[in-house]
């Protein structure tokens, strides 16, 4: 029998508002990040499944600066961070890095379209879970952010034949054993894998690379067999596009590698699907993975960059007029939301459209970055700190007041069974100026988190929580 499972589905990540870095000069916004999730059920594993979060950066939005080498070079310091959070929310686990880039000039640092690729790696428990990913300039303290709002997990089934860790590819090179010339974090089964982490080709494009992996395969040492790898390709609606045939290979052993390629030069703009079939000729057995891909224009791929893939209108689906009067509630004056409330509905979104077009920062773009990224906050916060069965009054709630003004913190400490007293949980900022916190104390026992205490100038200051952390009992730096 053969199983049928949608993979490499990936999403345009574009945090915030975006700008280019030049080498010493203050960064205008904030950076752009592609992102994606590769899920690898090996078997292999045991209980855990690989996750991997490929990721890719634009160069030119780093500040570089002289580090005082002997090899005269600019360096950028860039770190990143993935942090797995569970179904309410919470921080379960995380992984992160620190790397370097280098140009030899202030020229070649403003130098547009040269990206950076990365991935950061997780052993994960099946189940459902959100994840974030955080991508920092170390120099600049420009970042850029995005929520992967549902990462599904599955347990890896070692009875029968499949297709795990499968993605698309700019490139796709043999090295063997890890070469320093590579990067390591891209080395996977001896091939260095630059993988596409949104499977979006510009039309300048020529080749698209094909990497996976065939788990459970019937393997005797002494009984040498064949397993058949098979791949078409398909355009969004399931029209064949080109039947690439298949290939009978000598099983390795109980698992193997899928390393193909094939040409899209001359493809129309639009999306795409790559079915790979790989069957054991002794079992039986086969799985079946479909990757999509789209091709668009050059000018559409830098668009995308500016946020405009996932649309505002894509964005807006199923939000009212009262959502997007409560998006601005913490941003407008007393003055301006008396004015908006007393408009019609048309009249409102009419306002809105003026004040996100007035308060748009980059409008070279095009596209209200910011408004775009309000929407997601907004989701957000309904999503995780809602205390109404809808999961429609969390923006309304002090942690989503917060999260609305400020945004993704940079850390967040809970504390769910402290000895004296109601859970509580801390959010740092430690971006902001010299650092902010936030001190939410579940007031109920229920999930009903209040602000009870901070260092911002006209939020609510408690002298007994100050007094818990001027004494240690309350470590902002843990």
């Amino acid at each position: 029998m053969t199983a049928v499972r949608m993979l490499g589905a990936t999403v345009l990540i574009v945090a915030g508002l975006l700008a280019a870095g030049q080498a010493g000069a203050e960064p205008k916004g904030e950076l752009a990040v592609y992102a994606g999730a590769v899920i690898s059920n090996n078997p292999d594993f045991d209980s855990l499944v690989m996750v991997e979060f490929p990721f890719s950066l634009n160069r030119d939005e780093f500040t570089f600066f002289d580090r005082d080498s002997l090899d005269g070079g600019l360096y950028a310091r860039v770190f990143a961070q993935v942090d797995l959070l569970d179904t309410a929310g919470f921080a379960i686990d995380s992984v992160r890095t620190y790397f370097s880039l280098k140009v030899n000039s202030p020229d070649e640092a403003r130098i547009g379209g040269f990206r950076i690729f990365n991935k950061l790696v997780m052993m994960v428990r099946p189940g459902r879970y959100a994840a974030r990913l955080i991508v920092i300039d170390v120099a600049s303290k420009a970042r850029g952010d995005y929520f992967f709002d549902e990462l599904t997990v599955t347990p890896s089934d070692p009875s029968r034949l499949t297709i795990g860790g499968a993605c698309l590819a700019y490139n796709l090179v043999y090295v063997g054993k890890e070469s320093p010339s590579y990067n390591p974090r891209l080395y996977k089964n001896g091939f260095h894998v630059t993988v596409n982490p949104v499977s979006i080709f510009a039309r300048s494009d020529t080749l698209i690379y094909v990497y996976g992996e065939i788990y459970n395969l019937t393997y005797e040492a002494s009984a040498p067999s064949d397993y058949r790898i098979a791949l078409r390709l398909t355009d969004a609606n399931g029209v064949e596009v080109e039947n690439m045939g298949g290939r009978i290979a000598r099983k390795p052993g109980e698992s193997a590698v899928i390393t193909e390629s094939f040409g899209i030069a001359g493809w129309k703009t639009g999306g795409y699907k790559v079915e790979i079939v790989a069957g054991d000729l002794q079992s039986g057995q086969a799985d079946t993975a479909i990757l999509p891909f789209s091709i668009v224009s050059t000018q559409a791929l830098l668009a995308a960059a500016s946020g405009q893939r996932r649309t505002q209108q894509q964005l807006e689906e199923g939000l009212t007029v009262d959502d997007h009067v409560n998006m601005v509630k913490y941003l407008v004056t007393a003055e301006q939301l008396a004015i908006l409330e007393g408009l019609s509905a048309q009249g409102k979104m009419n306002y809105l459209d003026g004040y996100w077009k007035e308060h748009d920062v980059n409008r070279a773009t095009g596209v209200v970055e910011n408004r775009i990224e309000m929407i997601r906050r907004y989701k957000y916060a309904n999503k995780f700190f809602s205390t109404n069965n809808d999961r429609t009054d969390g923006w309304s709630t002090d942690r989503g007041r917060i999260y609305l003004t400020y945004g993704v913190w940079d850390e967040r400490d809970e504390y769910q069974a402290p000895r004296i007293g109601n859970p509580f949980e801390i959010w740092h900022y430690r971006s902001i100026r010299e650092g902010k916190f936030f001190l939410f104390e579940d007031w109920s026992g229920n999930d009903d988190y209040r602000l009870v205490h901070s260092n911002v100038s006209g939020e609510v200051y408690s002298r007994g929580w100050q007094e818990q952390i001027d004494q240690g009992y309350i470590d902002l730096n843990r």
